[in-house]
């Protein structure tokens, strides 16, 4: 089995986790994903420490591919750098990025040249040009970069350090965004609860790859997003939280690769919560793939799909004596029940 190096921006003596990944991305997470950071953490505490795909797999009872869809989760979310290569597909390198916002410019020049996949390229490299303190200064002298400096502290509440001063002018000089349209963007994070500027960066390379490139555009974008997900994250009944960007791939699946509408994704919620009692967005993806399977797409399709369903259910009668009081033999076994709910779950299950 081939050997990966496991690397760290910062090199610690003792295992110790972040309070940011505790408050901002743990909760969020699968358990599973949050053991193989917490392992990642574990190994930085040995110098020089070299492990393997397998070597992880064991040591948590996982499979590699467990493993593999950890560490892209947290890839895609900057927990992690990720190399993977091109022939095995296997990790050849990781690297356990810093969560706080007071990075330094050797760490951040680090960050910015080290592969990442991104919810807006998952597997395409964005060259991130990183500015010189000269051309930082430079940029700081002109009025309209100034002006909008100062606009983004006022959102985020909170002095730009070194490595967001970088990111703001990459959004803006490399991205080509507007000064408008970066205003925007920062009023649209923050408003939902998002103020690193990392989560930012995430967000304009999105709108970028969907050719995003005013303030219209984006709030056109941004309100087509609000009407797909929220009556999802009514009938789930969840609250606190905004959709993880897993939960989100899930609901514009239903919407552009199974062709449902509003009405037809919150009744397959619905039914998740009577069958499973919480939400599960593997289970409601079940549910509508049989109902596109079944070229079911309304509820009045839905109403002769469930009654067919019933109906190949035969329910025998119990023993029962006819009008001369005898019994006969098509009716001489007790009488069964059946929970309709539950063999529906069984079926998708068996499916999946």
């Amino acid at each position: 089995m081939k050997k990966m190096t496991l690397n760290s921006v910062k090199k610690n003596n003792e295992t110790s986790v972040s309070n940011i990944f505790l408050d901002n991305y743990m909760k969020d997470a699968n358990g599973e994903f949050v053991k193989v950071y917490l392992y990642l953490l574990r190994c930085m505490g040995d110098s020089s420490q070299s492990l393997s795909l397998s070597d992880i797999a064991d040591k948590l009872n996982h499979t590699e591919k467990d493993i593999i869809r950890a560490l892209k989760y947290w890839d895609k979310h900057n927990v992690l750098s990720v190399t993977f290569d091109k022939e095995s597909g296997e990790p050849s390198s990781i690297t356990v990025l810093p969560l706080d916002s007071d990075i330094s410019a050797k760490d951040a020049d680090i960050i910015n040249n080290t592969t990442s996949y991104t919810e807006a390229a998952a597997t395409e490299n964005v060259s991130k040009p990183s500015f010189s303190q000269a051309e930082i200064k430079e940029f700081r002298e002109r009025e309209e970069i100034k002006q909008l400096l100062y606009i983004v502290e006022k959102y985020v509440g909170k002095p730009l350090t070194s490595t967001d001063v970088r990111t703001v002018l990459y959004i803006k000089e490399t991205l080509g965004f507007s000064s408008e349209l970066v205003v925007y963007l920062v009023e649209y994070c923050v408003s939902n609860q998002h103020t690193s500027l990392r989560y930012m960066e995430k967000v304009a390379l999105a709108w970028s790859e969907q050719g995003i490139s005013n303030v219209e555009d984006a709030k056109s974008a941004s309100t087509l997003h609000s009407r797909r997900t929220l009556p999802v994250i009514k009938a789930f009944g969840i609250s606190g939280r905004n959709l993880t960007a897993v939960e989100i791939d899930f609901v514009n699946r239903w919407y552009d690769e199974y062709g449902f509408d509003k009405e037809m994704i919150v009744e397959a919620c619905k039914r998740t919560i009577l069958s499973m009692g919480k939400p599960n967005f593997s289970y409601t993806d079940g549910i509508l793939r049989k109902w596109k399977s079944a070229g079911v797409h309304t509820k009045e399709e839905l109403k002769v799909l469930d009654a067919g369903f019933r109906a190949r259910i035969t329910v025998p009668v119990s023993n029962k004596q006819t009008a001369s009081g005898q019994t006969n033999k098509f009716n001489n076994f007790s009488q069964r029940t059946y929970n309709f709910e539950e063999m529906e779950k069984a079926l998708i299950n068996n499916d999946k």
